[in-house]
C-alpha cells in the first residue's frame, strides 16, 4: 500500500452487503476525504469518520445523467451491484441491476474522470458461457451476465480496473435465503473482509498495478487473513 491522502471515492450498490462495508469502512480511511454514495435509498448507521460522506438519491434508470454532477472529479469509483433472480422478479429484471447499472457506473465513473473502476463480480464469471433465461439454467446466465458486466467495465479504458471475483460471501444480516447453508458448508469470505481488500487495491502504488488485475477467491482468501496486506490479482 502506498501512502495516499486527499482521495474522493463513489459508490454505487451501497445498501448492499459488500457496498454497505465499503462506505462504512471508506469514511474512516484516512486516505479519502470525501465518499459519495449513488442509489435509490441512503445507507444507514454509517460511523462517523474523517471523511465527507454525500448520499446522492437517483434513480437508477436515469444513473448517468443523475448522478453525473455528484460524482465530477471522483478518483476511485467502486461499484458493488449485484441482485438475485429471486429477489429481482425476473432473468430480465435481473440483468437490468447485474449488467444494465453496471455498465452505466461504468460510463459515468469514466465521464466523471475516475482513474480507477473497482467491480465486485463472482467467482465463474464468465461472458462466452451460453445461456438463456431459463430458469433452470440461471446458473449460467448469472456467470455470463456478471462476465459481460466486467467486460463493460474494462472497455471504458480505465487507467485501473479492477475485478473481483468473491465465491461465497458471508453477509451477516444481510445474508440471502440460499446463502445461510453454504455459509455452513463452504468456506465463506465475510462482506468486511472483501471491502477491505478493495479499499487495500486502490491504494496500491499505481506503478505497480496493470490496467486490468482481476482478483479471484483463493487469493481473497489468502489475503484476508493478513493484515494491510492487498490481495494478489491473477496472472
Amino acid at each position: 500500500m502506498t501512502v495516499t491522502t486527499g482521495l474522493v471515492a463513489a459508490v454505487t450498490g451501497a445498501t448492499g452487503a459488500v457496498g454497505e462495508e465499503l462506505v462504512k469502512q471508506l469514511v474512516t480511511n484516512a486516505a479519502f476525504t470525501k465518499v459519495v454514495t449513488l442509489g435509490r435509498r441512503p445507507v444507514e448507521g454509517v460511523p462517523s469518520g474523517s471523511a465527507e460522506l454525500v448520499q446522492v438519491k437517483v434513480d437508477m434508470d436515469s444513473l448517468e445523467a443523475e448522478g453525473a454532477e455528484a460524482v465530477t472529479g471522483v478518483d476511485v469509483f467502486f461499484c458493488a451491484l449485484g441482485t438475485t433472480r429471486a429477489v429481482a422478479g425476473s432473468a430480465e429484471a435481473f440483468k437490468k441491476v447485474d449488467y444494465d447499472y453496471v455498465a452505466a457506473s461504468a460510463r459515468l465513473a469514466k465521464a466523471a474522470g475516475a482513474k480507477q473502476f473497482s467491480l465486485v463480480s463472482a467467482q465463474g464469471a464468465n461472458a462466452k458461457l451460453p445461456a438463456n433465461d431459463w430458469g433452470i439454467f440461471h446458473a449460467l446466465l448469472y456467470s455470463k451476465t456478471k462476465g459481460l458486466a466486467e467486460q463493460a467495465a474494462i472497455d471504458q479504458g480505465f487507467a485501473r480496473a479492477s475485478i473481483f471475483r468473491p465465491g461465497m460471501m458471508d453477509r451477516g444480516h444481510k445474508i440471502r435465503a440460499g446463502e445461510k447453508l453454504g455459509v455452513k458448508i463452504l468456506t465463506a469470505i465475510d462482506v468486511k473482509d472483501v471491502a477491505r481488500l478493495m479499499i487495500l487495491d486502490a491504494l496500491r502504488d499505481p506503478s505497480a498495478c496493470r490496467p486490468v488485475m482481476r482478483f479471484e477467491m483463493g487469493a481473497l482468501l489468502k489475503a484476508a487473513k493478513q493484515e494491510g496486506v492487498a490481495p494478489e490479482a491473477a496472472k
